[in-house]
């Protein structure tokens, strides 16, 4: 920290309680007392206005808080004080990232590496700038950087993973996605039992277990009946999950018992992770498993949409994923970008969004625009059911993209500029989904040319509907 001099004839004597601030603040910081911290950082610089290390720290805690802005500007008076620091140009770099600012975030980066050329976090951060400025393969090498100072560098390894898989790298990107069970957020399953490793099962049991989320589950349980396959007809197969995909999951090809997650699970000789299974038996992008449909609904249910007379084309649609997602933000929309679509009076619209999100349909007065089915949806079960009395869904990146694949129902999936691994890059079509068409932001942000694009496509689907007399095609 900088000391100051004062004109009260003391020196010292203020910086040295600064001191004593900026010690407590750092110690709340470190105990995740965010609001206390930055209490302390502003107390300590009414003292010391001239130390660059507590307005770092400052914005540092500011950011942790969703501060962006401020934070930033605590990095640059903390670089007009102590010039190119190499750890504020990089705290500057990450934030700017987060705002979107991404020129200015590579230039921070680039700076702090000029004069610490042998931090591999700098590469790493420098390699996720890159990748959402939308340069995969530049990104990749700053990754590759970064691991050769540091091979066990775990969250660069995981997003080195996501980029192989994003190229279609499948081979090398499924091996390096392991690295997700060393991930603080995602600790590893423990089990007595072995770790299938891909051979034969001889008629044993093997458990599949749950991971990530719904939409994770909901694509990756078709590798289920190859599992079941390998193992042959004496080989059992129990499909762990959460309890809304029990009954779904139960019509899983392949397996013949879904377990709830949290449960006491079954007697089984060999596990596997659902997640890990392309890497055990296909990792190709050109061998996925993608006959579709490889989820079949309940047979006796009570899910019955309520159809107009003359319902004409059916739509389904669902604007906005789980807020605890770390992409929500940019994969969500705002509900009145669908309302714009609902002028048409020959499309019947059925809103099957979830959530604190779905409040949006009765608070901008649409109620006799569309049908809300969400609160009929007790499970996924329910939703497959809903689905297929339904010729299409548009939804942004969800679980109910992934059921609408599997069902084999056509499903027009809105996508922003870096999308999730599974969309590859550059492509309309998906090697999981068939039937999915991919509508993807050209810039980031860019909601207005995606909906024009949805628009102009549902419009013509209308007019292939009217002229054939039955559903358009899924393209």
């Amino acid at each position: 920290m900088s000391v100051s001099q004062f004109k009260n004839g003391k020196p010292g004597l203020r910086e040295s309680e600064a001191s004593k601030l900026f010690s407590l603040a750092v110690e709340a910081h470190r105990h995740g007392s965010l609001e206390e911290a930055v209490r302390g950082y502003v107390r300590a610089l009414a003292l010391d206005p001239k130390a660059a290390d507590i307005y770092n720290n400052l914005g540092v805690a500011l950011r942790a808080q969703g501060k962006g802005e401020a934070a930033v500007a605590c990095y640059k008076r903390s670089l007009a004080l102590r010039p190119g620091d190499a750890s504020t140009n990089s705290n500057m770099g990450n934030a700017l990232c987060e705002l979107g600012r991404l020129l200015e975030a590579e230039e921070s980066l680039l700076k702090a590496l000029e004069s610490s050329p042998g931090l591999p976090g700098l590469h790493y951060n420098l390699g996720l700038v890159l990748r959402n400025k939308g340069q995969l393969e530049d990104s990749l090498a700053c990754f590759d950087h970064a691991l050769k100072i540091n091979p066990n560098f775990v969250d660069c390894r995981w997003d080195r993973a996501l980029g192989l898989l994003r190229k279609g790298d499948y081979g090398r990107g499924f091996n390096e996605y392991e690295w997700r069970m060393k991930l603080l957020e995602n600790p590893k399953r423990r089990f007595s039992q072995p770790l299938w490793d891909g051979g034969a099962l001889d008629g044993r049991t093997i458990l599949l277990h749950q991971e990530q989320g719904y939409g994770d589950m909901i694509q990756f349980s078709r590798y289920a009946a190859l599992v079941k396959e390998r193992g042959g007809p004496d080989c059992t197969v129990l499909l762990e999950c959460e309890p809304a995909l029990v009954r779904l999951f139960s019509g899983v090809q392949g397996v013949d018992e879904a377990v709830i997650f949290g449960s006491g699970l079954p007697a089984f000789d060999v596990y596997a992770p659902l997640l890990s299974l392309p890497r055990i038996l296909a990792p190709d992008l050109n061998f996925i498993p993608n006959t579709t449909p490889y989820l079949q609904t309940p047979e006796l249910h009570n899910m019955h949409l309520p159809m107009p007379l003359d319902s004409g084309l059916k739509v389904g649609f669902a604007w906005a994923g789980k807020p605890s997602h770390n992409n929500d933000a940019k994969r969500s929309v705002d509900f009145k970008r669908f309302l714009d679509l609902m002028d048409a009076p020959e499309i019947s619209f059925f809103s099957l969004q979830k959530g604190a999100a779905a409040e949006a349909l009765a608070g901008k007065g649409c109620e006799a625009l569309c049908t809300d089915v969400g609160p009929r949806c007790q499970d996924f079960a329910d939703t497959a059911c809903a689905l297929e009395q339904l010729d299409l869904v548009v939804t942004v990146d969800t679980a109910l993209a992934h059921l609408a694949g599997a069902l084999g129902i056509p499903v027009w999936i809105l996508l922003p500029y870096i999308a999730d691994w599974r969309w590859l890059e550059g492509r309309d079509d998906s090697p999981w989904y068939p039937t999915a068409r991919l509508f993807r932001q050209d810039r980031p942000g860019d909601w207005d040319g995606v909906f024009d694009a949805v628009a102009q496509a549902l419009r013509k689907k209308l007019e292939e509907t009217k002229n054939t007399g039955r559903e358009g095609p899924a393209k």
